[in-house]
């Protein structure tokens, strides 16, 4: 099942920021039930923020990061050719990469470079022992989807952890992508969906830009802080 804001179908540059983005998508969230949400890293934890600011969800909700890597193309910083999961797992998009004639020696370096940043990353935000899974409910959130392989790799890899049912809820993404991940989850939320080419998720945002790791502990400390207060 898809569901999505009709009026901002095509629409660009809609979302003044991350966080607010969060917020919006939090009015569709509302009506959904769900036991732990996740969130990708680093563009998902102000979205996840914003999603429970929204009144009528609550902050107590369990929450954890979820640690999925695209598997970059060889001389790129953005575009992805796959994806790997926290326990390793890799998901390639085999088509491109026979598109792109990539090496077998370009891809096991761009694995391995995909593996080093996970652990990097795991590291840097010392993550707890995640919730267990088996039987939940759970929401994935980020801040939009662009080839959606790293979206996929993260919800198949939540089913095969347990989980009952996965949501997907992103404030932008792309037609194709909805429709490569609608078969493996149970509901796609997205605000923005967008059927023309290019795709960008930067093009949903005004005020947009690489978000570090300093700055995502600190909307993870936002959070945390909101849970406590509430």
């Amino acid at each position: 099942m898809i569901i999505e804001d009709t009026k901002l179908h095509n629409k660009y540059y809609i979302f003044e920021t991350r966080r607010w983005a969060g917020f919006l998508l939090g009015r569709f969230v509302a009506l959904e039930d769900f036991d732990i949400l996740y969130i990708i890293p680093n563009g998902g934890v102000p979205v996840g923020l914003g999603l429970l600011e929204f009144p009528l969800i609550s902050p107590q909700k369990a929450f954890d990061l979820l640690i999925v890597r695209k598997i970059q193309i060889p001389g790129s910083t953005e575009a992805g050719m796959g994806a790997i999961t926290p326990d390793g797992q890799i998901f390639l998009n085999e088509e491109l990469v026979t598109q792109l004639s990539v090496t077998n020696y370009q891809l096991e370096q761009q694995i391995e470079r995909t593996k080093q940043q996970i652990e990097k990353k795991r590291r840097a935000f010392q993550l707890p022992p995640s919730p267990t899974v088996h039987g939940k409910k759970i929401l994935i959130t980020d801040d939009g989807i662009a080839s959606g392989f790293s979206m996929l790799a993260g919800a198949k890899w939540l089913k095969k952890l347990g989980a009952e049912e996965v949501t997907i809820a992103v404030p932008t993404a792309p037609m194709s992508s909805i429709n490569r991940l609608e078969p493996h989850v149970e509901k796609i939320i997205c605000l923005n969906i967008r059927d023309r080419y290019p795709f960008a998720v930067a093009d949903a945002y005004t005020d947009w830009y690489d978000l570090d790791m300093a700055e995502s502990k600190q909307y993870l400390k936002e959070i945390r802080m909101l849970q406590k207060v509430s």
